[in-house]
Parts: C-alpha cells; structure tokens; sequence
C-alpha cells in the first residue's frame, strides 16, 4: 500500500552492518572504525556492484542464487564513504549467530560479512532478522518493525529489504518487549542512545548526543541532499511538517498524546493534548504524565501548537485505509503530532493559491455522519478520532491541505545504522 508521503526520510541506526536507509553517513558506532568521521555524506549506491566477490547476484529476502553453504547477505566494500552490495557470503551454518545476539561487523573488504545466521544481518551491533519492508515475506513479528537503513542491503542505489527493529511506543519511548524497557533499551535512559522513531509503524533506531536539543520546529539533521533522517530529530520528535506553507524545509515536530478538540464544551480544551499521558522527554529519565503535551518546553514550541492525531497523515490518499498494524493497534486514537498552526494556510477556492488560515479544532464542530463538506468540521483537520471521523463511512477519503504541510515518501523512510556522534 502507498501512503501520500512527499519526500525521502532518512533513519541513522548504530553501526553493525552496512549501512542504512531511507532511510545514512557512516558516523561513529560501535561498528565503525575509530577515526570514522562524524558527518560522512549519506550514499546512494547508484552504481554499487550487484556481483560480491563470493559469488552473486542473489535475493537477500527468499536467500535464492547463492551456492550451498553460502548465504545471500549484504558485503561492505569500503566504510568512507560507505559502499556495499548484496551478494553471497560464507554461511556460518550451526555456528552463526542467531538473531538477537550481539555481533560485530567486519572490517570492509572481500571478507566484509558478518557472522549472523542465513536470513539475518548485523546491524546496530545486533544480529537481525531480514524482512521485507514492502509487506511480503519474510515478515517481522508483532514486536517489531520492518526498517530500512541506509547503505544496507542496497541494490543500483535502491533498498531491496529492511530489518526488523524492535518496536516501542513513540510517546514513552518505552520498547514493547524486553528487561529493560526505558528509552529503547538505553543504558541510561536520560542519555539515550536510542530512539523510537516512525510514521505508521513504531521502531527503535540509533539516537546520539548531537540529535538531542532537535525538538519541535528545529531542522534535523539530514544527508548531503538535504534529505532529512527518519531519526535525525531527538527521540520523541520526527521529521514531519515544513516550516510553513509554501515551504520546503522540513522541521522536527514532537509526538503528543492526542484528544479530540472540536467545539464542544467537552473537546474545546484539549487543543495541546491529554496532560495525564505519560510520555518521555529526551533527557527525562522516565517518561512523565503531562510530558506529551504540545505546551513550549514539552512536546510544543509555538503558542499555536496543537496536538492532532496522526492517523490522517498515514492513511492510503487514495483508499483510506490505514496500515493494517497501525489501524489494529492501541495508538490509533492516542497518538498525535504537535503543529504550529499559525504557519499554515491552506487553499479554501481551489484556485491554486493558499488563501485561509489553518482553522482552530476549538473553533469547529464535530464530524457529523453523512458529512460529504470538506473543511467544515474538526475531523477534517485532523482532531477527531478515527471512529468519529468521516473516513470510517467512507464519505470523505483525506483533506488535500494536510498534504501540502509535511514530507513523506512513496514507502517506508530508512534510517541510518550508526549513530550521529
């Protein structure tokens, strides 16, 4: 399915691998050679070799073209830049590492494999599981997210497979499963080394000191074309709306606990979102009720800051449907992004040119069932639930000026393996 994303995301995760992305410069990670610069510029392989030294070209999601004993998995070349290729490598058979375990990435060259068992890859300095991130097989499980990152598992400068990441709730930064939940697994939560980033689907990736004071309306931090990293804002926050209609600069906005705001005396309050809600700070040691609130200094940083949910932003332009995990989940009608109102304009005549002022959900009533109006209620803008809106009667489909304000891209966005520090 093809969400309405505009532009191309990018994603750093630490090293362990190759490379990541649309979701990634190769910076310095726990996989990544000492003296590796901090801002090497982000590679699109264009003309990688499809061949490996080993043997190749094969499939890396069905393992089919490689020889017996061999696995299809991605090769490093060189690491600065960062080049490598799918191709086929020594199969390390009983003696591989099974996914999740911890690994090491190999110095890049002919021998520029690493040891995880057939079907995985180590990315992050964790052996994991290869999927494909256009919803076919191999699939990840319920805790976890297909990713891709830049500069792995590439083929002529196109992503041909993410991995599987483990999954994790934006607004707590909490992973969904595992010993130590806080901040994605970090060793201490308040300095976090990982973020939980994403659209439709909820996953941790690399964070580092230097994406941390990247909150709302600050720009992320992005590859040599200026294309923004998936994880390039601080965790809790994404690359999402751009500065201002008309604009083409893409700023950090921060995940919010969303309520529906409309007109009525019961929704007319909740314009910056739901203050028992807990929620984690970048460098908040735990995630704290009232924390994931579009106020200034929260998730917030404009006095026109408005919690909206998310799911009009991630839902199929042209069916209406929602990611089938997203629409199954719990944050459907919890889980908002804050945006500046003030700075958007939309086109009220369709004649092109934008022309009214993004209205206040506190202003407009609530969606009333047969509704086929566009722009007369609050659902239209993204502040009602998903069951109270006009999407679940199939009356309207989504609101064009929620397109024109934010990135996306034709698919998921990658990330990059190494961290940014």
């Amino acid at each position: 399915m093809q969400h309405r994303w505009l532009g191309v995301v990018v994603l750093a995760a630490c090293g362990g691998g190759s490379g990541a992305l649309p979701d990634a410069p190769p910076v310095v990670g726990p996989d990544a050679p000492p003296d590796a610069p901090p801002d090497a510029p982000f590679v699109t392989l264009i003309d990688a070799p499809v061949d490996g030294p080993l043997g190749g070209p094969c499939n890396a999601l069905t393992q089919a073209g490689c020889s017996a004993g061999e696995k299809c998995t991605w090769i490093r070349d060189q690491d600065n830049p960062p080049l490598g290729h799918v191709g086929c490598a020594m199969d390390p058979g009983a003696l591989g590492l099974a996914i999740g375990a911890a690994c090491t990435a190999p110095p890049a060259g002919p021998q520029g494999y690493d040891s995880c068992v057939r079907g995985g890859v180590c990315v992050g300095g964790v052996c994991k599981q290869i999927c494909d991130h256009q919803g076919g097989a191999p699939t990840c499980d319920q805790n976890h997210a297909c990713q891709r990152y830049a500069n792995l598992l590439e083929v002529g400068g196109t992503t041909v497979a993410g991995v599987c990441d483990p999954g994790c709730d934006p607004l707590t930064q909490s992973l969904l499963v595992g010993p130590n939940p806080f901040a994605c697994g970090s060793v201490t939560p308040s300095m976090p080394t990982k973020g939980c980033y994403g659209y439709g689907s909820y996953s941790c990736a690399p964070a580092g000191t230097t994406v941390y004071t990247l909150t709302d309306r600050m720009p992320p931090r992005t590859n040599a074309s200026g294309n923004p990293y998936l994880n390039g804002c601080a965790p809790g926050f994404i690359p999402f709306f751009y500065a201002a209609t008309g604009s083409t600069m893409t700023l950090c906005t921060g995940f919010c606990a969303a309520l529906e705001i409309d007109n009525t005396p019961a929704h007319a309050g909740n314009t910056k979102g739901n203050p028992s809600a807990l929620a984690k700070l970048p460098m908040a040691p735990a995630p704290i009720a009232g924390d994931g609130t579009c106020d200034i200094g929260k998730k917030g940083s404009h006095a026109s800051s408005t919690c909206k949910f998310i799911w009009p932003y991630v839902n199929d332009a042209t069916t209406g449907m929602l990611p089938a995990q997203f629409a199954n989940g719990p944050l459907l009608d919890t889980l908002g992004v804050c945006q500046a109102i003030a700075f958007f304009s939309y086109d009220s005549d369709n004649d092109m040119t934008p022309d009214m002022p993004f209205p206040d959900c506190s202003t407009l009533p609530p969606h009333v069932p047969g509704d086929l109006v566009l722009n007369d209620d609050a659902a239209d803008w993204g502040c009602q639930k998903y069951s109270n809106s006009q999407f679940t009667a199939g009356s309207k489909l989504h609101n064009p000026a929620l397109d024109d304000i934010r990135i996306g891209g034709g698919s998921p966005v990658p990330m990059l393996r190494h961290t940014f520090d």
